[in-house]
């Protein structure tokens, strides 16, 4: 009897903690959904001041809000331990480690020991002034990552807060293209490199980058004939305004993004009729951006912007014709089933096999006329054929800082960087290099070497570099091998892929990287619990 009593005793209170932790696993995912609201429909948004030191009041909002999200969270992840009932198993936790959680976890070792060892501390806490990308915005990318990768759950009523939010924003910037502002930000040509409610084209383009690759990608997945719908008007939307904002950079974004659907539409003839759908949506924006310039009222304030052109002439409607020519006697051929595009895969391959010809003729033909003051084939007086600092709108002189600042280097450095967000700070301090930057520039200070990944090494050194670029390159791997089962992991996978894509030739900032890592954070959550 009083084993039987013992034993009833024991299950309650098994219960009861069961019953408790659903409670603080519910309080836990509600808090994240609060803070995913608000980064997705407020942050966006949120301004002082037009667009005067509009990336310091940026920053300091993500930092409040997601301090306070992950105090409330520590709260939570506390409760939870207790109500464990017995000591947690440090080999389970182990097990449980993803390769991307031991890249992030060696990242912010990484961070921690280049800051502790860094000459530049003060700068290193906070990042260099207006972009603030230092120690305590890295510590938050890491625990935003951790936070909604075990505590969130993911559902599609979620993706669809995410297009309205970047959706206005994507429409407030054409508007703003066709010189109408709905705000009063401003309309001088002067201000016309800034754009909707983000600020500078860059910072922008960043923010672009992520999230209409993920709309893009959810039209290539959607089923339903709505869902088509709402992806299709928010796709064009997309497209539209990266061919209108002005940044160079959305290019190689968009590059990424449909060699990536190509890649992906071999598999099924759906999902080659949904590519070829998209393509033809992207010709079609820029059809429509280019007749609207033509309405009465709606004046182009960005002519440099590279884009322009698709907008401005005929090819674009002619190759809109052929694909969807093209698309059309696929479909007919798939209702007769007499193709299975899957028998095709081997072209894909072709096309990579192209691409990598024509990137290393290029990187010869650059080489060649870099090095032959006459040029070869005549190729020297094209700007993008011989590399100086001027290349590629000045990529050529940060680039080559960049890593003339890691050579000066010593070993221990170039090992573990100089700190956080300490670029700047290094360059200037060395007069060899602080000379060649004020030829370059002037009195604008370059704080970043405008490509992430060289900008890493020369402030977390090689090591902090191969975890963070170990991140996201396992991430992507790891998202695709389960995208099959859950294809919103497809979503998850585009955008940090549009996001590196695109950071290659740009830099982290308080608009792109806290969405990255929640993308990052979202996907890892999906493949944990599928």
């Amino acid at each position: 009897m009083p084993e039987t009593q013992e034993k009833e005793k024991d299950n309650r209170t098994k219960e009861w903690r069961n019953q408790l932790h659903k409670i603080a696993a519910e309080i836990g995912n509600s808090i994240l959904t609060a803070y995913f609201l608000v980064m997705m429909l407020v942050f966006p948004f949120y301004m002082k001041n037009g667009y005067q030191e509009i990336g310091d009041v940026k920053y300091f909002f993500f930092r409040k809000i997601s301090l306070i999200t992950i105090f409330l969270m520590l709260c939570v992840t506390a409760g939870l331990y207790c109500l464990r009932g017995k000591k947690p198993s440090v080999t389970a936790f182990y097990k449980r480690l993803s390769g991307t959680d031991w890249f992030v976890y060696g990242y912010l070792v990484l961070l921690l020991l280049s800051y502790t060892v860094s000459p530049f501390r003060e700068e290193a806490l906070l990042g260099a002034e207006g972009w603030y990308m230092g120690l305590v915005s890295q510590l938050l990318f890491v625990g935003v990552y951790f936070l909604f990768s075990r505590y969130f759950r993911w559902n599609y009523k979620m993706l669809y807060v995410m297009l309205l939010g970047s959706g206005i924003v994507f429409f407030l910037g054409i508007l703003n293209r066709y010189s109408i502002y709905l705000f009063g930000l401003g309309g001088s040509k002067e201000m016309a490199i800034f754009i909707s409610t983000l600020g500078n084209i860059n910072w922008f383009c960043g923010y672009w980058s992520i999230f209409c690759s993920a709309g893009v990608t959810f039209y290539w997945i959607s089923q339903s004939g709505w869902q088509r719908a709402v992806a299709g008007i928010y796709a064009m939307t997309g497209f539209m305004i990266g061919v209108l904002q002005g940044s160079s950079s959305a290019y190689l974004a968009l590059a990424g993004i449909f060699l990536f659907l190509f890649f992906l539409s071999f598999r099924e003839n759906r999902a080659m009729c949904r590519f070829l759908e998209l393509c033809m949506l992207f010709l079609l924006s820029c059809q429509t951006a280019g007749a609207l310039r033509a309405l009465p009222g709606l004046t182009i304030n960005y002519e440099s912007a590279p884009g322009l052109m698709l907008t401005n002439t005929n090819i674009t409607l002619y190759l809109g014709i052929a694909v969807g020519a093209v698309y059309l006697l696929f479909r007919g051929m798939d209702k007769q089933k007499s193709i299975r595009i899957a028998r095709w895969k081997n072209l894909r391959w072709a096309v990579l096999l192209l691409l990598l010809i024509c990137a290393a003729g290029f990187v010869v033909l650059l080489t060649a006329n870099t090095r032959n003051p006459d040029g070869v084939f005549g190729l020297g007086e094209v700007p993008l054929f011989v590399f100086n600092d001027t290349w590629a709108n000045y990529r050529g002189a940060t680039w080559t800082d960049g890593v003339l600042a890691y050579r000066s280097m010593t070993p221990l450095r170039k090992l573990i960087g100089i700190g956080p967000d300490c670029f700047a700070g290094y360059l200037y301090s060395v007069p060899e290099l602080a000379d060649r930057i004020y030829a370059q520039f002037g009195n604008s200070r370059l704080t970043n070497a405008h490509n992430e990944w060289l900008t890493i090494l020369v402030n977390q050194g090689i090591l902090g570099l191969i975890c963070y670029a170990g991140i996201w390159c396992s991430a992507f791997y790891n998202f695709m091998k389960k995208a099959h089962i859950r294809p919103a992991l497809y979503l998850c996978a585009a955008s940090i892929l549009a996001y590196t894509v695109h950071n290659m030739v740009s830099f982290q900032q308080v608009l792109n990287a806290p969405f990255a890592f929640i993308m990052l954070g979202i996907g890892e959550g999906i493949r944990r619990n599928s």
